[in-house]
């Protein structure tokens, strides 16, 4: 909306305040540019979060914190206007580059700063996309902090298609904001689903004018614009409360807006989130004594009216996988077969009654690639016949004859170590339970590296010596289309870390050797370490016992000591087995990362199987739980494996648990194995 004096009751709200001084703004963003022309005589200081190293501000973080800060504290007469230009602002750099803006403790930190110096609205620009909007204790104590204070939180629902829930903004009492465009149909890329019910609310999110770093403007997009709009608005009606002799109340604020908003109708109305923010009927409710249950037959009769018969109809939201977490309206943790149109196109043609759409240049909420850990098989393709054809000429085949030879993975081999750089003309295919996926493509100064390994892994599965293959990466945009005519996704690769080839049973076999070997070197050391206790103590030493980590371990975990028997490898293999081969699974989502790298490592579970079988239990199922445990910027979760008694059924069931953290592209075990006995 290039002008905001068009939305209904702005000029009005103008007309009321510019804002007072005895309402602090908080803005948790980047660091913004506060020499700005916009900010020339604003009441504004700006802080950088004590928590942060000294990393400098990226050009993205800053152009991002001075363009929204604008939008609120820009003055008048200025090229770009705020809406609350004589209140007070905090600007807090919680974040200045992408991995500080992930850190949710970094957020919150940035909420409990701005409470200690008093803001009643706390603005944070940061939004976490994740596959269940679950957020981290610090972070929801720093939230519930804020509501018992009487202040409120603004963020943006996000801008990833309604693929993802994104934090905090889906957290119940923060105030979540979709993004319009001008003509007043939902933005294509805007969040949506049932976590931002009933605290949520659109604003305009195109062409939203605002400052740049360099002493310009420019118009943005996208719901981080659309949302600190709702933070002008609600820190300006604070104001004109507090100057009109009330308390300050920014939650009554927050409230009335989200009662009194608009329905959306039309195109894309199923998509939006609230309803469309009608500032002259908040205003109507808190100063002209208008009753907020008056417009609910208004809101009625805009609802029954039909929308304009040129109005795409709705999509239909596919159903939700059965699930131990709640997944956004368009992502899901089983894998079709199919081509569907995904949420990105399809909302694109749905986009304002038809008309021809332009590509958005409206960045996701979080700029990284999706990280993808997968497991499966290794395999080549040509892409075309110029180049399978090609391939065979030059591998002696001859010319349109012989091709059986480019599909001898030795003979390719061969012919790979003599030509190294043919590697890459090929299309290296991850295949999961025989179904193409990826299309790995080397990059970086280890990209031959990586070559190599592929042509090593492919290799290893002709022989017979691997059979499962481990490949992280990140799924970036673009894909491939191979020979066959089959469309994959492209998997970036940067390094040989986390890629492996191996043999379940050998796996098996070897982790349960390990753990073993390892549970009797502990106890050995707990013996020493007690010997040599006493023997401090027989001399006049020390009185107390001190003993290590690994003799402590010995001394619960006994049953590692016992040697692992065939029945007890078998158990293991076929475990590994069900995670390798299930069927469908997504390595894409975190969830299904962190259980490929559970069955990929097999410490954990080697521990688990060793210590319940030599017990007498039997394996009963695995399950998965978002973690309560996790460090700064992670994004832990719980393998839980359950063993029960299969002859004595009064006999309570054995849970076993550890962390795995899929915050980094490689997965990683955090902490150590639990076990206790399970209530339920």
């Amino acid at each position: 909306m290039p002008d905001l004096n068009t939305l209904p009751g702005v000029l009005r709200l103008r007309a009321l305040t510019q804002g007072d001084p005895r309402v602090l703004t908080a803005v948790i963003d980047g660091s913004p540019v506060v020499t700005h022309p916009t900010f020339a005589g604003a009441d504004v200081t700006a802080v950088r979060g004590y928590w942060l190293d000294d990393r400098e501000d990226s050009e993205g973080s800053t152009g991002h914190a001075t363009h929204i800060t604008s939008v609120i504290f820009g003055q008048p007469g200025s090229e770009v206007p705020g809406l609350a230009p004589r209140a007070r602002g905090l600007f807090i750099a919680s974040g200045v580059d992408d991995d500080s803006a992930e850190s949710e403790i970094g957020i919150a930190r940035a909420i409990e700063y701005a409470l200690s110096q008093g803001a009643q609205i706390i603005h944070c620009a940061f939004c976490h996309p994740s596959q269940t909007g679950q957020t981290q204790s610090w972070l929801t104590d720093a939230v519930r902090k804020a509501e018992e204070a009487g202040a409120i939180i603004v963020s943006p629902a996000g801008n990833d298609y309604g693929e993802n829930w994104c934090s905090p903004a889906a957290m119940s009492t923060v105030l979540a904001v979709g993004a319009l465009a001008d003509d007043g149909a939902p933005m294509h890329f805007t969040n949506f689903g049932s976590r931002y019910d009933g605290h949520s609310i659109m604003g305009p999110g195109e062409n939203v004018l605002g400052a740049k770093p360099d002493g310009d403007v420019v118009n943005q997009k996208g719901t981080s614009v659309a949302a600190p709009v709702l933070t002008g608005l609600i820190t300006a009606i604070t104001s004109a409360l507090v100057q009109a002799g009330r308390p300050p109340n920014p939650q009554l604020v927050r409230n009335v807006l989200i009662a009194t908003a608009r329905p959306c109708t039309g195109a894309g109305a199923d998509r939006c989130i609230g309803g469309e923010v009608a500032v002259d009927r908040a205003l109507a409710v808190l100063f002209d004594g208008v009753a907020v249950a008056s417009f609910a037959a208004d809101n009625a009769r805009i609802l029954a009216l039909q929308p304009a018969p040129d109005a795409p109809s709705a999509l239909p939201e596919p159903p939700r996988p059965a699930s131990q977490y709640q997944l956004p309206p368009h992502s899901s943790a089983t894998h079709h077969t199919g081509e569907p149109p995904t949420p990105r196109e399809a909302y694109k043609r749905e986009e304002r009654r038809g008309d021809a759409v332009v590509p958005s240049v409206v960045e996701p909420s979080i700029k990284y690639p999706a990280r993808t850990f997968a497991i499966g098989t290794i395999s080549y393709d040509f892409g075309d016949e110029i180049t399978r054809d090609s391939f065979t000429e030059a591998m002696g085949g001859g010319y349109g004859v012989g091709s059986g030879i480019v599909n001898d993975p030795q003979a390719m081999i061969d012919y790979l170590d003599a030509n190294p750089a043919e590697a890459r003309r090929l299309i290296w295919v991850l295949s999961i339970n025989n179904e193409p996926r990826f299309a790995i493509t080397p990059v970086g100064p280890y990209a031959s590296d990586v070559y190599d390994m592929l042509a090593a892994l492919v290799q290893g599965q002709a022989g017979g010596s691997i059979s499962v293959v481990s490949m992280p990466g990140s799924a970036e945009p673009g894909t491939a289309t191979l020979l066959d005519g089959t469309v994959i996704q492209k998997l970036h690769r940067n390094g040989l870390r986390g890629i492996y080839g191996w043999h379940p049973a050998n796996l098996a076999q070897q982790c349960l050797s390990a753990v073993h070997a390892d549970a009797l070197k502990g106890r050995d050391q707990g013996v020493a370490a007690k010997d040599k206790a006493r023997a401090e103590t027989a001399a006049g030493g020390a009185d107390d016992e001190v003993f290590g980590i690994d003799d402590i371990a010995s001394d619960i975990w006994t049953r590692l000591q016992v040697e692992p028997s065939p029945e007890v490898q078998l158990a293991v293999q076929d475990f590994l087995e069900e995670i390798y081969f299930r069927a469908p699974q997504d390595p894409s989502v975190s969830v299904e990362r962190a259980l490929n790298l559970a069955a990929t490592n097999g410490y954990q579970i080697a521990m688990a199987f060793l210590d319940a079988l030599n017990d007498g239990l039997q394996y009963q199922t695995y399950g998965t739980e978002y973690s309560p445990f996790s460090r700064v910027g992670g994004n832990c979760w719980e393998i839980v494996l359950r063993f029960k008694d299969p002859v004595h059924s009064t006999r309570g069931a054995r849970e076993y648990r550890f962390t795995i953290d899929v915050a980094d592209t490689l997965p990683v075990a955090v902490g150590r194995v639990r076990r206790w006995v399970a209530v339920r």
